[in-house]
Protein backbone atom coordinates (compact mmCIF):
# COMPACT_ATOMS: atom_id res chain seq x y z
CA UNK A 1 0.00 0.00 0.00
CA UNK A 2 1.49 3.20 -1.12
CA UNK A 3 0.56 5.19 1.89
CA UNK A 4 3.01 2.97 3.90
CA UNK A 5 6.23 3.31 1.57
CA UNK A 6 7.95 5.87 4.02
CA UNK A 7 7.35 3.46 7.13
CA UNK A 8 9.10 0.18 5.10
CA UNK A 9 11.74 2.60 3.77
CA UNK A 10 12.50 3.88 7.24
CA UNK A 11 12.57 0.32 8.70
CA UNK A 12 14.59 -1.14 5.71
CA UNK A 13 17.35 1.73 6.14
CA UNK A 14 16.78 3.82 3.21
CA UNK A 15 16.41 7.64 2.89
CA UNK A 16 15.53 7.64 -0.85
CA UNK A 17 13.93 5.61 -3.61
CA UNK A 18 15.05 6.17 -7.28
CA UNK A 19 13.19 3.93 -9.47
CA UNK A 20 13.96 4.26 -13.17
CA UNK A 21 11.63 2.61 -16.50
CA UNK A 22 11.56 2.93 -20.29
CA UNK A 23 8.27 3.11 -19.97
CA UNK A 24 5.40 2.94 -17.48
CA UNK A 25 4.13 0.17 -20.14
CA UNK A 26 7.09 -1.97 -19.25
CA UNK A 27 7.92 -1.13 -15.78
CA UNK A 28 4.96 -2.01 -13.09
CA UNK A 29 7.51 -1.00 -10.37
CA UNK A 30 7.21 2.71 -12.15
CA UNK A 31 3.62 2.68 -12.78
CA UNK A 32 2.57 1.85 -9.61
CA UNK A 33 3.80 4.93 -8.63
CA UNK A 34 3.61 7.78 -11.20
CA UNK A 35 -0.55 5.88 -11.88
CA UNK A 36 -0.30 7.28 -14.83
CA UNK A 37 0.54 6.63 -18.54
CA UNK A 38 4.25 7.64 -19.62
CA UNK A 39 5.12 6.60 -22.67
CA UNK A 40 9.16 7.12 -22.53
CA UNK A 41 9.06 6.06 -18.59
CA UNK A 42 11.51 8.80 -16.23
CA UNK A 43 12.97 9.51 -13.01
CA UNK A 44 11.17 8.84 -10.53
CA UNK A 45 12.26 10.04 -6.84
CA UNK A 46 10.87 9.38 -3.41
CA UNK A 47 12.40 11.04 -0.31
CA UNK A 48 11.88 9.23 2.72
CA UNK A 49 9.15 11.99 4.12
CA UNK A 50 9.03 14.45 1.32
CA UNK A 51 6.30 14.39 -1.75
CA UNK A 52 7.78 12.70 -4.48
CA UNK A 53 8.58 14.14 -7.63
CA UNK A 54 9.01 12.65 -11.10
CA UNK A 55 11.38 13.56 -13.98
CA UNK A 56 10.01 13.39 -17.95
CA UNK A 57 10.15 14.09 -21.17
CA UNK A 58 8.62 17.35 -22.43
CA UNK A 59 6.27 14.99 -24.29
CA UNK A 60 4.61 13.13 -21.76
CA UNK A 61 4.78 15.91 -19.03
CA UNK A 62 0.75 16.11 -19.89
CA UNK A 63 0.06 12.50 -19.40
CA UNK A 64 2.51 12.02 -16.18
CA UNK A 65 0.64 15.23 -14.26
CA UNK A 66 -2.11 13.25 -14.95
CA UNK A 67 -1.15 11.03 -12.66
CA UNK A 68 -0.53 10.96 -8.36
CA UNK A 69 2.28 12.97 -8.47
CA UNK A 70 2.12 16.51 -8.47
CA UNK A 71 6.13 17.84 -8.84
CA UNK A 72 6.54 16.56 -12.66
CA UNK A 73 9.53 18.20 -14.19
CA UNK A 74 11.21 17.74 -17.37
CA UNK A 75 14.68 17.03 -18.78
CA UNK A 76 14.81 20.46 -20.45
CA UNK A 77 14.54 21.85 -16.33
CA UNK A 78 17.83 19.91 -15.90
CA UNK A 79 19.49 20.59 -19.15
CA UNK A 80 19.38 16.94 -20.44
CA UNK A 81 19.90 18.16 -24.08
CA UNK A 82 23.10 20.53 -23.11
CA UNK A 83 24.46 17.31 -21.54
CA UNK A 84 23.63 14.97 -24.20
CA UNK A 85 25.72 17.25 -26.77
CA UNK A 86 28.42 17.55 -24.42
CA UNK A 87 28.70 13.79 -22.97
CA UNK A 88 27.19 11.38 -24.68
CA UNK A 89 23.82 9.90 -23.97
CA UNK A 90 24.82 8.00 -21.28
CA UNK A 91 27.21 10.07 -19.42
CA UNK A 92 24.40 13.13 -19.92
CA UNK A 93 21.57 10.47 -18.10
CA UNK A 94 23.75 9.47 -15.05
CA UNK A 95 24.90 13.34 -14.45
CA UNK A 96 20.94 14.26 -14.88
CA UNK A 97 19.96 11.76 -12.22
CA UNK A 98 23.02 12.85 -10.00
CA UNK A 99 21.75 16.05 -10.27
CA UNK A 100 18.07 15.20 -9.13
CA UNK A 101 19.61 13.48 -5.98
CA UNK A 102 21.31 16.62 -5.35
CA UNK A 103 19.03 19.03 -5.73
CA UNK A 104 16.57 16.74 -3.40
CA UNK A 105 19.30 16.58 -0.47
CA UNK A 106 19.84 13.03 -0.42
CA UNK A 107 22.23 12.11 2.12
CA UNK A 108 21.67 8.60 3.11
CA UNK A 109 20.98 5.13 1.55
CA UNK A 110 19.43 5.08 -1.91
CA UNK A 111 17.68 1.98 -3.25
CA UNK A 112 17.35 1.66 -7.22
CA UNK A 113 13.98 0.32 -8.88
CA UNK A 114 12.47 -0.33 -12.11
CA UNK A 115 12.97 -2.03 -15.18
CA UNK A 116 16.10 -0.43 -17.39
CA UNK A 117 19.02 -3.18 -18.36
CA UNK A 118 21.32 -4.49 -16.42
CA UNK A 119 24.73 -2.73 -18.16
CA UNK A 120 22.87 0.60 -17.69
CA UNK A 121 21.86 -0.09 -14.25
CA UNK A 122 25.16 -1.17 -13.47
CA UNK A 123 27.08 1.93 -14.81
CA UNK A 124 24.64 4.22 -13.25
CA UNK A 125 25.11 2.75 -10.20
CA UNK A 126 29.27 3.34 -10.07
CA UNK A 127 28.72 6.57 -11.17
CA UNK A 128 26.57 7.69 -8.56
CA UNK A 129 29.29 5.75 -6.06
CA UNK A 130 31.65 7.80 -6.98
CA UNK A 131 29.77 11.04 -6.83
CA UNK A 132 29.45 10.19 -2.85
CA UNK A 133 25.88 8.94 -3.22
CA UNK A 134 25.43 5.80 -0.77
CA UNK A 135 23.56 3.49 -3.48
CA UNK A 136 22.40 -0.07 -2.07
CA UNK A 137 20.69 -3.11 -3.47
CA UNK A 138 18.49 -4.81 -1.46
CA UNK A 139 17.08 -8.57 -1.73
CA UNK A 140 13.70 -9.21 -3.10
CA UNK A 141 11.16 -8.88 -1.69
CA UNK A 142 12.21 -5.12 -1.75
CA UNK A 143 10.62 -2.65 0.65
CA UNK A 144 8.41 -1.60 -3.00
CA UNK A 145 7.28 -5.36 -3.28
CA UNK A 146 6.05 -5.41 0.57
CA UNK A 147 4.07 -1.42 -0.21
CA UNK A 148 2.90 -3.39 -3.97
CA UNK A 149 2.22 -6.61 -2.07
CA UNK A 150 -0.77 -5.17 -0.11
CA UNK A 151 -3.27 -4.13 -2.34
CA UNK A 152 -6.04 -1.19 -1.43
CA UNK A 153 -9.73 -1.39 -2.07
CA UNK A 154 -9.48 0.13 -5.45
CA UNK A 155 -7.00 -1.73 -6.29
CA UNK A 156 -8.53 -5.34 -5.91
CA UNK A 157 -11.84 -4.29 -7.56
CA UNK A 158 -9.37 -3.18 -10.50
CA UNK A 159 -8.05 -7.16 -9.94
CA UNK A 160 -12.07 -8.65 -10.19
CA UNK A 161 -13.07 -5.69 -12.70
CA UNK A 162 -10.08 -7.90 -14.94
CA UNK A 163 -11.75 -11.04 -13.43
CA UNK A 164 -15.43 -10.66 -14.61
CA UNK A 165 -14.29 -9.43 -18.30
CA UNK A 166 -11.99 -12.26 -18.30
CA UNK A 167 -14.71 -14.77 -17.06
CA UNK A 168 -16.93 -13.39 -20.41
CA UNK A 169 -14.01 -14.70 -22.88
CA UNK A 170 -13.77 -18.01 -20.65
CA UNK A 171 -17.73 -18.68 -21.24
CA UNK A 172 -17.41 -17.83 -24.84
CA UNK A 173 -15.01 -20.51 -25.38
CA UNK A 174 -16.58 -22.82 -23.27
CA UNK A 175 -20.10 -22.36 -25.65
CA UNK A 176 -17.92 -23.10 -28.45
CA UNK A 177 -16.82 -26.51 -26.61
CA UNK A 178 -20.48 -27.12 -25.62
CA UNK A 179 -21.90 -26.96 -29.07
CA UNK A 180 -18.89 -28.82 -30.75
CA UNK A 181 -19.52 -32.38 -31.89
CA UNK A 182 -17.97 -35.46 -32.10
CA UNK A 183 -18.03 -38.09 -34.78
CA UNK A 184 -15.68 -40.98 -36.01
CA UNK A 185 -13.40 -40.06 -33.24
CA UNK A 186 -12.83 -36.32 -34.62
CA UNK A 187 -13.89 -32.88 -33.26
CA UNK A 188 -15.57 -30.30 -35.44
CA UNK A 189 -17.20 -27.06 -35.10
CA UNK A 190 -19.89 -25.56 -37.48
CA UNK A 191 -18.91 -28.14 -39.56
CA UNK A 192 -14.96 -27.78 -39.47
CA UNK A 193 -12.26 -29.49 -37.24
CA UNK A 194 -11.78 -27.26 -34.39
CA UNK A 195 -8.47 -26.48 -33.30
CA UNK A 196 -6.20 -24.71 -31.11
CA UNK A 197 -5.75 -22.26 -33.40
CA UNK A 198 -9.42 -21.07 -34.24
CA UNK A 199 -9.77 -20.88 -30.12
CA UNK A 200 -6.71 -19.14 -29.51
CA UNK A 201 -7.85 -16.32 -32.40
CA UNK A 202 -11.30 -16.60 -31.10
CA UNK A 203 -10.56 -15.70 -27.27
CA UNK A 204 -7.91 -12.88 -28.41
CA UNK A 205 -10.83 -11.44 -30.17
CA UNK A 206 -12.84 -11.32 -27.31
CA UNK A 207 -10.76 -10.14 -25.10
CA UNK A 208 -10.48 -6.83 -27.65
CA UNK A 209 -14.19 -6.74 -26.94
CA UNK A 210 -13.89 -7.14 -23.60
CA UNK A 211 -11.03 -4.24 -23.22
CA UNK A 212 -8.45 -6.74 -22.04
CA UNK A 213 -4.99 -7.28 -23.75
CA UNK A 214 -2.74 -10.03 -23.12
CA UNK A 215 0.91 -8.60 -22.70
CA UNK A 216 2.18 -11.88 -22.00
CA UNK A 217 -0.11 -14.34 -24.46
CA UNK A 218 -2.29 -17.15 -23.45
CA UNK A 219 -1.77 -20.79 -22.79
CA UNK A 220 -4.21 -22.77 -24.97
CA UNK A 221 -2.58 -26.88 -25.01
CA UNK A 222 -3.75 -30.13 -25.91
CA UNK A 223 -3.25 -33.45 -25.13
CA UNK A 224 0.43 -34.48 -24.39
CA UNK A 225 1.29 -31.07 -25.18
CA UNK A 226 -0.60 -29.79 -22.16
CA UNK A 227 1.86 -32.18 -19.51
CA UNK A 228 4.11 -29.06 -19.93
CA UNK A 229 2.81 -25.99 -17.51
CA UNK A 230 3.68 -23.44 -19.98
CA UNK A 231 2.99 -24.91 -22.97
CA UNK A 232 2.61 -21.76 -25.47
CA UNK A 233 0.27 -23.86 -27.84
CA UNK A 234 1.32 -21.47 -30.88
CA UNK A 235 0.74 -24.45 -33.41
CA UNK A 236 -2.88 -25.16 -34.63
CA UNK A 237 -3.24 -28.71 -33.51
CA UNK A 238 -6.55 -30.56 -33.64
CA UNK A 239 -8.37 -31.29 -30.66
CA UNK A 240 -9.00 -35.10 -30.14
CA UNK A 241 -11.53 -36.30 -28.00
CA UNK A 242 -11.30 -37.58 -24.62
CA UNK A 243 -7.86 -35.30 -24.06
CA UNK A 244 -7.30 -32.52 -21.64
CA UNK A 245 -7.32 -28.94 -23.19
CA UNK A 246 -5.81 -26.16 -21.05
CA UNK A 247 -6.67 -23.35 -21.08
CA UNK A 248 -4.80 -20.72 -18.88
CA UNK A 249 -5.89 -16.48 -19.74
CA UNK A 250 -3.71 -13.69 -17.63
CA UNK A 251 -4.81 -11.14 -19.45
CA UNK A 252 -4.53 -6.65 -18.46
CA UNK A 253 -7.68 -4.15 -18.19
CA UNK A 254 -6.85 -0.34 -19.41
CA UNK A 255 -5.81 0.21 -15.72
CA UNK A 256 -3.03 -2.28 -15.77
CA UNK A 257 -4.45 -4.51 -13.22
CA UNK A 258 -4.36 -8.55 -14.34
CA UNK A 259 -6.56 -11.28 -13.82
CA UNK A 260 -5.23 -15.70 -13.82
CA UNK A 261 -7.33 -18.27 -14.44
CA UNK A 262 -7.09 -21.42 -15.71
CA UNK A 263 -9.67 -24.30 -16.48
CA UNK A 264 -8.63 -27.75 -18.36
CA UNK A 265 -11.07 -29.09 -20.46
CA UNK A 266 -11.73 -32.57 -22.35
CA UNK A 267 -14.56 -32.70 -25.26
CA UNK A 268 -16.14 -36.31 -25.45
CA UNK A 269 -16.03 -39.01 -22.93
CA UNK A 270 -12.59 -38.24 -20.86
CA UNK A 271 -10.31 -40.53 -20.73
CA UNK A 272 -10.29 -42.44 -16.66
CA UNK A 273 -7.04 -41.25 -16.41
CA UNK A 274 -7.90 -37.21 -17.01
CA UNK A 275 -10.91 -37.73 -14.90
CA UNK A 276 -9.53 -39.11 -11.84
CA UNK A 277 -6.32 -36.14 -12.59
CA UNK A 278 -9.28 -33.44 -12.72
CA UNK A 279 -11.12 -34.65 -9.31
CA UNK A 280 -7.56 -35.05 -7.75
CA UNK A 281 -6.38 -31.49 -8.62
CA UNK A 282 -10.31 -29.79 -7.63
CA UNK A 283 -10.16 -31.59 -4.40
CA UNK A 284 -6.89 -29.95 -4.28
CA UNK A 285 -7.86 -26.77 -4.68
CA UNK A 286 -10.73 -27.28 -2.54
CA UNK A 287 -8.40 -27.99 0.27
CA UNK A 288 -6.13 -25.19 -0.35
CA UNK A 289 -9.46 -22.29 0.33
CA UNK A 290 -10.33 -24.05 3.05
CA UNK A 291 -7.06 -23.76 5.04
CA UNK A 292 -5.82 -20.18 3.31
CA UNK A 293 -6.04 -17.19 5.43
CA UNK A 294 -4.86 -14.36 7.12
CA UNK A 295 -2.20 -15.46 9.47
CA UNK A 296 -1.56 -18.57 7.63
CA UNK A 297 2.28 -19.31 6.70
CA UNK A 298 2.06 -19.46 2.81
CA UNK A 299 3.92 -22.98 2.93
CA UNK A 300 1.51 -24.43 5.11
CA UNK A 301 -1.12 -23.98 2.82
CA UNK A 302 1.25 -25.58 -0.27
CA UNK A 303 1.61 -28.84 2.48
CA UNK A 304 -1.86 -29.02 2.43
CA UNK A 305 -2.55 -29.18 -1.13
CA UNK A 306 0.27 -31.56 -1.54
CA UNK A 307 -0.87 -34.13 0.90
CA UNK A 308 -4.13 -34.28 -0.49
CA UNK A 309 -2.02 -35.65 -3.90
CA UNK A 310 0.34 -37.46 -1.88
CA UNK A 311 -2.73 -39.87 -0.40
CA UNK A 312 -3.70 -40.45 -4.07
CA UNK A 313 -0.60 -41.34 -5.46
CA UNK A 314 0.81 -38.29 -6.50
CA UNK A 315 4.29 -37.31 -6.57
CA UNK A 316 4.60 -33.39 -5.11
CA UNK A 317 7.25 -31.24 -4.38
CA UNK A 318 6.93 -31.85 -0.50
CA UNK A 319 8.61 -34.67 -0.68
CA UNK A 320 10.93 -33.31 -3.55
CA UNK A 321 13.25 -30.32 -4.55
CA UNK A 322 12.29 -31.92 -8.19
CA UNK A 323 9.95 -34.22 -9.71
CA UNK A 324 9.27 -34.82 -13.46
CA UNK A 325 5.50 -35.58 -12.78
CA UNK A 326 2.64 -35.01 -10.72
CA UNK A 327 2.36 -31.55 -8.84
CA UNK A 328 5.57 -29.95 -10.25
CA UNK A 329 5.22 -26.59 -9.30
CA UNK A 330 3.97 -24.11 -6.50
CA UNK A 331 0.55 -23.22 -5.42
CA UNK A 332 0.38 -19.52 -6.35
CA UNK A 333 1.98 -16.11 -6.49
CA UNK A 334 0.81 -12.91 -6.13
CA UNK A 335 -1.65 -10.95 -8.92
CA UNK A 336 -1.38 -7.00 -9.59
CA UNK A 337 0.10 -5.36 -11.82
CA UNK A 338 1.92 -8.47 -12.73
CA UNK A 339 1.21 -12.01 -12.58
CA UNK A 340 4.39 -12.72 -10.88
CA UNK A 341 4.40 -10.84 -6.92
CA UNK A 342 4.54 -11.41 -3.33
CA UNK A 343 2.87 -14.06 -1.73
CA UNK A 344 3.93 -16.66 -3.05
CA UNK A 345 2.44 -19.90 -1.96
CA UNK A 346 5.58 -22.35 -2.37
CA UNK A 347 7.00 -24.92 -0.60
CA UNK A 348 9.42 -22.94 1.44
CA UNK A 349 7.67 -19.53 2.08
CA UNK A 350 7.67 -18.33 5.14
CA UNK A 351 5.67 -15.35 4.31
CA UNK A 352 2.14 -14.97 6.42
CA UNK A 353 -0.87 -13.93 4.54
CA UNK A 354 -2.79 -11.14 5.47
CA UNK A 355 -5.56 -8.91 4.87
CA UNK A 356 -4.59 -6.89 1.14
CA UNK A 357 -3.27 -9.80 -0.20
CA UNK A 358 -4.38 -10.86 -4.09
CA UNK A 359 -3.02 -14.06 -4.93
CA UNK A 360 -3.80 -17.13 -7.22
CA UNK A 361 -4.47 -20.46 -5.74
CA UNK A 362 -3.61 -23.00 -9.02
CA UNK A 363 -2.64 -26.79 -8.20
CA UNK A 364 -1.97 -29.17 -11.11
CA UNK A 365 -1.01 -32.50 -12.28
CA UNK A 366 1.04 -33.27 -14.67
CA UNK A 367 1.99 -36.83 -16.58
CA UNK A 368 4.38 -36.46 -19.69
CA UNK A 369 3.35 -38.34 -23.13
CA UNK A 370 -0.67 -38.09 -21.26
CA UNK A 371 -1.16 -33.93 -20.46
CA UNK A 372 -1.94 -31.90 -17.50
CA UNK A 373 -4.60 -30.93 -15.61
CA UNK A 374 -4.57 -27.22 -13.90
CA UNK A 375 -7.47 -25.74 -11.48
CA UNK A 376 -6.70 -22.03 -11.10
CA UNK A 377 -8.43 -18.87 -9.24
CA UNK A 378 -7.39 -15.52 -7.63
CA UNK A 379 -7.88 -15.36 -4.07
CA UNK A 380 -8.33 -12.19 -2.00
CA UNK A 381 -8.36 -11.58 1.83
CA UNK A 382 -10.54 -8.84 2.56
CA UNK A 383 -11.40 -7.88 6.46
CA UNK A 384 -9.94 -11.27 7.50
CA UNK A 385 -11.65 -13.54 5.23
CA UNK A 386 -10.88 -15.43 2.42
CA UNK A 387 -13.39 -14.71 -0.79
CA UNK A 388 -12.37 -15.97 -4.66
CA UNK A 389 -12.55 -12.85 -6.49
CA UNK A 390 -14.52 -13.94 -9.21
CA UNK A 391 -16.76 -17.69 -9.13
CA UNK A 392 -16.80 -19.89 -11.84
CA UNK A 393 -17.80 -23.40 -12.61
CA UNK A 394 -15.75 -26.18 -12.55
CA UNK A 395 -16.26 -28.20 -15.46
CA UNK A 396 -14.24 -31.00 -17.49
CA UNK A 397 -16.59 -33.01 -20.03
CA UNK A 398 -18.43 -31.10 -22.88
Amino acid sequence: MISELDDLMAKSGYDALLVLGESTYSSAELYYLVRAPVPRGGVYLKKRGSEPQLVVSTLDAACARKGIVSDVKTYSDYGLGQLQRRLGPGRAYAELIATVLKRAGVSGQVAVAGKTDALTTAYLVDFLRRRGFRVAGMPRPSFLDLCRRKKERWEAEAVVEAGRRTVKVVEKLEKILEYSDVRQGRITYEGKPLTTGFLRRSVMAWCGEEGLTLPEGLILASGPDSSDPHASGLENKPLNPGEPLLFDIFPASEKGYRYDFTRTYCVGRPKPLLRRMFQDVLEAQTRAFEVVGEGVRCGAVFAEACRVLQRRGWPTLLEARSVDRGFIHGLGHGVGLTIGEEPYLSRDSQTVISTGDVFTVEPGLYEPGFGGVRIEDVAMIEGGKTVKAVEHRYVLEF
